[in-house]
């Protein structure tokens, strides 16, 4: 008797890792070949030490189906099933973040968990499908009578069209998740009108080979392995509090944050509305998180909502250069600093300070009135608790100000107390542009090598 394969294969595994990529085969796969070197290659890649590899397996074959009588393959409603509980079971229900990387027919089974099962869709951030018949097969059609795993692949079948219309209604075009289809451009077993023509032009790719090779990869530098690479690490460096794993765990509490406060945004306290301001951004909706703080602008309790907004506001005019939100992000940083402090709050006056600042040298050009404001910023950092914040602010002071050495010294302790992978994001976005406005290039070049490394 042959021996049972294993359905679940550990490649990598670290106790502390909170993320996890899975990869899932297609019909007639199996849970180790199918992939070749595959998780490998991105084993080996220091900017993923932090994420744990497994493979998933299950029954599928070429054998006919003899159902009721001898043996058959589960369909692909049981096999969404199968994915939805492994994932709710340990050891993978320890991760925080997971990473669905499927071949051909294991994208169907992808789209159909994370449509049925609302939590594993929660701890979703990454979603890949090389050559999937997200379209259905015609040549399914013949053998459906015979396959039950093929008849759910037909592009007429009730799976693939059913699937299609939950997708459009439950997911659409703008997932929490981000979601690549790559096609190879030689795969004559799913075409390109059913492998990534499902999807908006944004989430599909096209890469050499064809069905079986563009899952087996000859070495780290084939495209298959670096679209996953760049999928999951984007800008984020090797190590650190803003890494791929850490972003990646990141997203899932910003969408649950999301979830848990956009019904009722009119009654949230301060802390409430800033999470979610900050949530709606982290998915690409920043208007919406600035349509949010502008309806609670007028409390004058809210400084920390005010700058939360004059941040949105600033963000939004360094990307569209809109006159309007530079002019408002300023008037509700200097309003903000004003009400800081009168009460005092020094720990909301030097995020005010340091801003105006900013806004001071890159939108008025006024060099004199914003070092003035930058030891304004100084001295309330003095006065504030010292966090990863208050750091930041005397980095960027001093930046301001010329005092290069001081100022490396602050945002290297600001990283190492260990911040928030969005909050080492706004440092790096900050400091990069207030090198670049003060003409100071060996301070970009060391602040770049300090925040990304060799990223």
């Amino acid at each position: 008797m042959a021996a049972k394969k294993p359905e679940l294969i550990p490649h990598r595994t670290g106790a502390q890792n909170e993320a996890a990529m899975l990869f899932i085969h297609g019909f007639s796969g199996d849970i180790a070949k199918t992939w070749g070197n595959f998780p490998k290659f991105l084993g080996e890649d220091m900017r993923l030490n932090e994420w744990d590899i497994y493979s998933l397996g299950y029954n599928t074959g070429l054998s006919l189906d003899i159902v009721g009588i001898w043996s058959a393959n589960p369909d692909l409603e049981m096999l969404a099933g199968a994915l939805v509980t492994r994932c709710g079971i340990a050891p993978l229900n320890r991760y925080k973040s997971l990473t669905l990387i499927a071949h051909s027919m294991g994208g169907l089974i992808v789209q159909r968990a994370v449509l049925d099962d609302t939590d594993l869709r929660d701890r979703v951030a990454y979603v890949l499908m090389f050559g999937t018949p997200s379209g259905g097969l015609k040549k399914a059609s013949f053998l459906k009578f015979w396959k039950r795993q093929l008849r759910d692949m037909a592009d007429d079948g009730p799976f693939v069209t059913g699937l299609r219309k939950r997708w459009a209604s439950g997911i659409g075009d703008n997932p929490d998740f981000k979601l690549y289809a790559v096609a190879g451009y030689d795969d004559q077993f799913v075409p390109p009108n059913s492998s990534i023509e499902p999807f908006p032009p944004r989430a599909r790719k096209s890469i050499r080979g064809n069905h079986l090779s563009i899952v087996k990869p000859e070495e780290a530098g084939d495209p298959s392995v670096q679209i996953v690479i760049e999928t999951l690490v984007g800008k984020a460096p090797a190590s650190g509090p803003g890494n791929s794993a850490r972003v990646a765990v990141e997203m899932g509490e910003f969408r649950k944050a999301i979830k848990l406060f956009q019904d009722h945004p009119e009654a949230l306290d301060q802390g409430g509305l800033v999470q979610l301001a900050l949530a709606l951004e982290s998915v690409g909706n920043r208007d919406k998180a600035i349509e949010l703080l502008q309806s609670r602008k007028d409390n004058k309790d809210f400084t920390d909502a005010l700058g939360t907004l004059g941040g949105r506001l600033k963000r939004r005019w360094l990307v569209k250069r809109t006159e309007a939100d530079a002019k408002e992000a300023l008037e509700l940083y200097q309003r903000g600093l004003q009400l800081s402090e009168a009460k005092p709050n020094h720990n909301q006056a030097f995020y005010h300070a340091i801003n105006v600042a900013f806004l001071r040298l890159a939108y008025e050009e006024d060099k004199p009135g914003a070092k003035a404001m930058a030891e304004k910023a100084l001295e309330h950092c003095r006065q504030a608790n010292q966090d990863c914040w208050s750091l930041a602010t005397e980095g960027e002071a001093n930046l301001l100000l010329g005092n290069i050495e001081t100022s490396m010294n602050n945002y290297q302790a600001a990283l190492d107390a260990e911040p928030k992978p969005w909050q080492v994001d706004s440092m790096f976005q900050q400091a990069i542009k207030t090198a670049s406005l003060v003409g100071n290039k060996t301070a970009a070049e060391r602040l770049v090598k300090m925040f990304r490394g060799d990223a």
